[in-house]
C-alpha cells in the first residue's frame, strides 16, 4: 500500500476541556511546529474534546479517523502531543495501533516524549509508557475515590454545582430561598393529585426557569423528586458494567457504617421529607404500572419493542416522537411543553405506512440510484467498520487532492498569479499523491454485497418477515434518517400521503 510520507496527520485530545487543563490549540501549536521542523506537511488535525483515554468502550472519533488515515497509506505519520493523549489502556491498545500503523510503513510520533516508532528503540520506550500511562490512570482513579470517600463521610458536598433548589456554602448545602420554594410547591401539587404533566404546564405558564434553562418537562420534574438530595442525603451516581457512569442516582452509604450521610448545612432542613418522597415515587410507579388505556406494561426492555423508534419528529416543532397508549406522539406534548400542531398517529398505521414506503422506494429504485450506493455502503459499515473508515479517509483525501488541483489550475490559467516552472512542480506533486492514494484505494478490501438479491421484492419480505423488531429497524435505517409526521384531523382517516414525510439517506432534512 503506497504511503503519502511527505504528509502528517495530528491527534489531538483531552478528556475534560476547561481552564486550567493543556488545551487543544496548544497541543496543536507543539504538533504543527514539529511537523514544520521535520519538513513534512500537516494535512489534517483530528480532534477529541471531552473523551477519556482510559474508559474502555468510550467511542473516540477523532482517534478512529486519525487511525484509519495513516492505517490506510493516506498519510505516513501520525503526530500526538504526548502518549497519554494517544491511550491510556496500556500495552494491549497501543500495540494494536502500532501494528496497524506498520503495516502500512507509517510512524508514530510522540512530541513530548521525543519518540518516533520508525526507530526500534523508541517502539520499545512506547509500550512502557503506554503501560505507565494506565497505571497513573488507576493510581489517580484510586486516590481520587478515597478523597471522595472521606469528604462524603464528612457530609461534604463534591458534585460540582449543586442541585436545584439547594446552594452550596463551604461544601454543605443549603436552601435556596428563590428555587427551594420551587421545589417544595412542586412536591406540594404532586402529594395533591396533580400529574407530572399538569405540574410541568403549570411551571412554564408561570415562567418558572427549568434546572438547565428552558421549559419544564415531566422527566425533569420526575428526576428532581427521586433525588436524594431532594430529601438532603449524599448522592451517588451508579456505574455500568463497563466503568461508565450512568444516569441512575442512589443516596451514598458510608462504606464503615452502611449509614446514608446528610449532605444539609448546619440547621437546615431538607426540600422534601423522605417520608413525602416516598409517596410520590409511590404514585409515580403506580401510574407507571398501567398506560393510559389501562393495561398492564411491566418492566420495559432496554432495546424498545416499538419499530419506528428513533426514526419519528414532530412535523411542526422537530421534537421526537414516542409511543403513548396505541399511538405515537409527539414528545413535547407529552412532556408538558408548547406545540402547535404535534403530530400523532396510531402504531399500526405508521408502522405499515413507513415500512410500505421503504420497501416501494427501494424495489422500484433505479441502478445508478445515489440511495442505493448509501445502502450498500451502510451495510459495509455494518459488516466491516475499520475497513470502511479507511476507504473513507482515502475518498477524503482524495476529493481534497483534487480541489487542490483545480485551484492550482485556476491560478495558473486564470488568474496567473504563478509562473510555469512553479505550476508544473506543483501539479506533478499533486499528481503522484493523487495516483497514490488511488492506489491505496485499490488495496483497501470492503464486503461486497449483492444488492440485486436483497432488493429483489420476495427476498426483502422474506428477510424482513424473519427479522426481529430491533432488525427491521435497522432495515428502515439503512435507507431512511428520519420521518416527519404531520398532525391529524379528528374523525379523518390516516392518509400518509398528506401526513408522511420521509427523509431519505440522500435527502436534505426540512429544516437543514
Amino acid at each position: 500500500m503506497a504511503v503519502n510520507s511527505q504528509y502528517a496527520d495530528l491527534y489531538l485530545r483531552v478528556s475534560i476541556d476547561k481552564a486550567g487543563k493543556t488545551t487543544i490549540e496548544r497541543q496543536e501549536a507543539d504538533c504543527r511546529a514539529w511537523v514544520k521542523g521535520s519538513g513534512l506537511k500537516v494535512r489534517r488535525s483530528h480532534v477529541d474534546r471531552g473523551r477519556s483515554a482510559y474508559l474502555p468502550g468510550v467511542d473516540r472519533e477523532g482517534f478512529r479517523s486519525a487511525l484509519a488515515a495513516v492505517s490506510s497509506g493516506v498519510v505516513g505519520t501520525l503526530v500526538v502531543w504526548k502518549l497519554d493523549r494517544l491511550s491510556r489502556q496500556g500495552m494491549d491498545e497501543v500495540g494494536l495501533v502500532l501494528d496497524k500503523i506498520g503495516a502500512t510503513g507509517g510512524r508514530l510520533v510522540s512530541v513530548q516524549d521525543n519518540l518516533d516508532t520508525s526507530n526500534a528503540g523508541d517502539r520499545k520506550v512506547v509500550g512502557l509508557l503506554a503501560e505507565l500511562a494506565r497505571s497513573e490512570s488507576e493510581n489517580l482513579g484510586l486516590r481520587i475515590r478515597s478523597a471522595k470517600t472521606f469528604l462524603r463521610t464528612q457530609g461534604r458536598w463534591i458534585g460540582g454545582a449543586p442541585p436545584y433548589g439547594l446552594v452550596n456554602r463551604d461544601g454543605r448545602l443549603f436552601v435556596d430561598p428563590r428555587t427551594g420554594a420551587v421545589v417544595r410547591e412542586i412536591a406540594r401539587r404532586l402529594l395533591a393529585g396533580e400529574s407530572l404533566l399538569e405540574v410541568a404546564k403549570w411551571l412554564n405558564a408561570a415562567d418558572v426557569a427549568a434546572p438547565r434553562g428552558g421549559l419544564w418537562g415531566i422527566g425533569t420534574i420526575s428526576q428532581l423528586m427521586r433525588g436524594p438530595t431532594t430529601i438532603g442525603l449524599a448522592p451517588e451516581t451508579i456505574k455500568n458494567d463497563d466503568g461508565r457512569y450512568s444516569s441512575r442516582v442512589r443516596p451514598w452509604r458510608d462504606p464503615e457504617t452502611g449509614r446514608m450521610v446528610s449532605i444539609m448545612g448546619p440547621g437546615q432542613e431538607p426540600l422534601i421529607s423522605p417520608a413525602d418522597q416516598a409517596l410520590i415515587l409511590a404514585v409515580f410507579d403506580e401510574r407507571a404500572a398501567s398506560s393510559s388505556y389501562g393495561r398492564s406494561r411491566g418492566r420495559q426492555s432496554t432495546e424498545s419493542s416499538y419499530l419506528l423508534t428513533g426514526l419519528l419528529r414532530c412535523a411542526s416543532c422537530g421534537e421526537r416522537m414516542s409511543r403513548s397508549g396505541n399511538s405515537y406522539r409527539c414528545q413535547t406534548v407529552r412532556l408538558g411543553r408548547a406545540c402547535v400542531a404535534p403530530g400523532g398517529a396510531y402504531i399500526w398505521a405508521l408502522d405499515d405506512a413507513v415500512q410500505e414506503a421503504w420497501r416501494h422506494r427501494l424495489t422500484t429504485a433505479a441502478e445508478n440510484d445515489p440511495l442505493l450506493a448509501v445502502v450498500a455502503d451502510r451495510m459495509a459499515s455494518r459488516q466491516d467498520p475499520e475497513g470502511i473508515a479507511k476507504r473513507r479517509s482515502v475518498l477524503a483525501a482524495l476529493t481534497d487532492e483534487r480541489s487542490a488541483l483545480s485551484a492550482l489550475d485556476e491560478e495558473y490559467y486564470l488568474q496567473r498569479t504563478i509562473g510555469r516552472d512553479r505550476y508544473l512542480s506543483l501539479k506533478k506533486a499533486l499528481l503522484d499523491r493523487l495516483d497514490g492514494l488511488q492506489q491505496s484505494l485499490e488495496k483497501i478490501s470492503v464486503p461486497q454485497f449483492e444488492l440485486k438479491s436483497f432488493l429483489e421484492p420476495m427476498s426483502l419480505r422474506a428477510r424482513w418477515s424473519a427479522a426481529s423488531v430491533g432488525e427491521r429497524r435497522g432495515l428502515l435505517q439503512l435507507a431512511i434518517e428520519e420521518v416527519r409526521v404531520s398532525q391529524g384531523v379528528r374523525g379523518r382517516r390516516f392518509d400518509p400521503r398528506s401526513r408522511l414525510l420521509v427523509v431519505w439517506a440522500t435527502d436534505r432534512r426540512p429544516d437543514s
